[in-house]
């Protein structure tokens, strides 16, 4: 009896113990501007989601493109250019659509198209162009790429920034501060 006690008391300091033991998580929120001052990208900023991604040769990659504001230096915009490049030795672009946050406006659709200079830069356009609802204020989902695996490999998918801009509705240039590309591992 006595032994079979001795373990009992073993077994509640360890859950006593263990269930004080705080687990570090790594979430990976895209609209998160404190999560992205911290790693030094300021606002507003071009970011990815997934930040990262693990997928098999027979899987599709889906990769969301946002613009994050931070809450003191949100400006409207009316329009705006993203150029995208992508590791084209093991990624095939497949499909690019519009964002919900330009098209769920429930005022007006932009102008959504883009360019792909076929090999491996994607360049997208989205402008308001309505006399009714001008531009948006917010952080959102811009664009969201498709792209399917030809071979193995790991690398980024990035933006340019030096090529990125964003206007506002007088076509004055909104200053984008920082971006940060998503990782894709094909095994």
């Amino acid at each position: 009896m006595k032994f079979q006690r001795g373990h009992v008391i073993i077994l509640l300091i360890w859950l006593v113990i263990e269930s004080c033991t705080l687990q570090k998580k790594d979430f990976d929120n895209p609209v998160d501007f404190i999560a992205n001052e911290e790693k030094g990208i300021g606002a507003p900023t071009l970011v990815f989601y997934p930040k990262t991604q693990s997928k098999t040769i027979a899987d599709s990659i889906l990769v969301g493109a946002f613009i994050v504001f931070k809450e003191d230096s949100m400006e409207s915009f009316s329009g705006i250019h993203l150029q995208i490049e992508f590791p084209n030795s093991f990624l095939e672009l497949d499909t690019i659509t519009p964002g919900l946050f330009i098209t769920d406006t429930l005022k007006s659709t932009p102008l959504f198209t883009y360019t792909f200079d076929g090999t491996n830069t994607v360049d997208i356009f989205a402008y308001f162009l309505d006399t009714l609802k001008t531009d948006l204020l917010g952080t959102g989902h811009i664009a969201d790429l498709v792209f399917n695996p030809i071979g193995t490999g790991s690398d980024s998918i990035r933006y340019n920034l030096s090529v990125c801009e964003m206007i506002d509705q007088d076509d004055a240039i909104i200053e984008l501060k920082g971006d940060r590309g998503a990782e894709v591992i094909i095994q």
